[in-house]
């Protein structure tokens, strides 16, 4: 038993050894017949030098690529001018329209202030009809001015109306005696009007009824001859001679 055991380990070896001397012979007979080269102790690689780090390359602007920027840099200015110009327009019209608000108000203010001062100034209507009576009285002069002045500020209505018909009755008896005083004016003559209704001082016509106080003169434009008295017209041509 113990025998076996101890041949099992050197049969194993002598298969070993014996593998072993085939494998050599095989290589000695591959090397004699030039299969296979003899071993060479293999000499290590040299170690590999890292690399450069790989730099970016910058890539150049094409004559493209510059066209389209400045154009688009050209588009960039011009819309800038054209908010620019929006902005300075829009101000403008704002501006207009501010300057227009005021002058209308001003306009309106004007226009109130006007209206309100001439209601303050304006007269009662039923006043009108007294200031064109007033507008057709005839001219006084300076000192018959200043007596009117002095009745109408310290007299009333009633005394001032009372004044006035005493003077009509006066100014009709002073024309009167005028006119007894006067030689009755020629038929066909020609006159001026020298007293009489105010509206007909001045005016020149002929004179188409005469007698002792009265006198009819045809004046032209007015419709009926104006009846005035003796005394209050003259001949033309003595008044050309008196102004000559």
């Amino acid at each position: 038993m113990d025998m076996q055991t101890n041949s099992q380990p050197s049969n194993k070896m002598s298969a070993i050894d014996r593998a072993l001397a085939v494998a050599k012979a095989r290589k000695a007979q591959r090397i004699a017949s030039g299969e296979e080269a003899a071993e060479t102790p293999v000499a290590a690689k040299p170690a590999k030098e890292p690399k450069a780090p790989k730099t970016l390359k910058v890539k150049e602007p094409k004559a493209n690529d510059e066209a389209r920027e400045a154009a688009r840099q050209q588009r960039d200015a011009e819309r800038v001018e054209r908010l620019n110009a929006k902005a300075a327009k829009l101000a403008a019209e704002a501006e207009a329209k501010a300057a227009a608000a005021a002058a209308r108000e001003a306009a309106k203010a004007e226009k109130r202030a006007a209206k309100e001062a001439e209601a303050s100034n304006k007269k009662p209507a039923h006043m009108k009809k007294v200031e064109r009576a007033r507008s057709k009285c005839p001219p006084m002069n300076d000192s018959m001015a200043l007596v009117f002045s002095d009745i109408t500020s310290n007299f009333s209505a009633a005394q001032i109306e009372a004044l006035v018909a005493h003077l009509g009755v006066h100014a009709r008896a002073m024309k009167t005696v005028a006119a007894t005083q006067s030689k009755p004016l020629p038929l066909g003559a020609t006159v001026r009007i020298t007293g009489g209704e105010a509206k007909y001082i001045g005016m020149v016509g002929e004179v188409v009824h005469s007698q002792k106080l009265r006198a009819k003169v045809a004046v032209p434009g007015v419709t009926k001859p104006v009846y005035i008295y003796t005394g209050e017209a003259v001949p033309v041509e003595t008044t050309v001679a008196a102004v000559a």
